[in-house]
């Protein structure tokens, strides 16, 4: 006597084949890119800076002149962000933005090339530097 699978049986072995391919063939033993560099980035036209662990992240980047720079501050400490007017290639445009609490945003437009270090004047170890090309 030989033994058949019923046509519904059959129907649900498809599908879990096809399930179990679907899945394994999504699934990668290959290496994750690394994560993206957080001390230089490059972005046209706009770019965001985090406010984190009592941290800027990236710590420095580098923009086109003309592009918008918005600070989000991610912690539950405020922060304000001044720039370093000694040692800032570009005088002209200097940026302050007021406390800021978390989810708050500050947003500069960078018209001038130049190199804008900066910090947190809450805290005053949070540093960092934007560079305009």
């Amino acid at each position: 006597m030989r033994c058949t699978p019923k046509p519904v049986h059959r129907a649900i072995l498809i599908v879990v084949l096809v399930t179990f391919i679907v899945v394994c063939g999504c699934t990668s033993n290959s290496p994750s890119s690394p994560p993206p560099a957080t001390t230089q980035t490059q972005v046209p036209g706009a770019t965001m800076v985090n406010i984190q662990n009592f941290a800027f992240n990236p710590a420095s980047i580098t923009v086109p002149k003309g592009t918008t720079v918005t600070w989000v501050n991610q912690d539950t400490a405020n922060h304000q962000i001044v720039n370093d007017a000694q040692g800032s290639i570009a005088q002209g445009a200097l940026f302050t933005s007021n406390s800021l609490a978390k989810d708050a945003r500050y947003s500069f437009t960078f018209d001038t090339p130049g190199t804008y270090p900066y910090h947190c004047s809450i805290h005053p170890s949070m540093k960092a530097t934007v560079i305009v090309t």
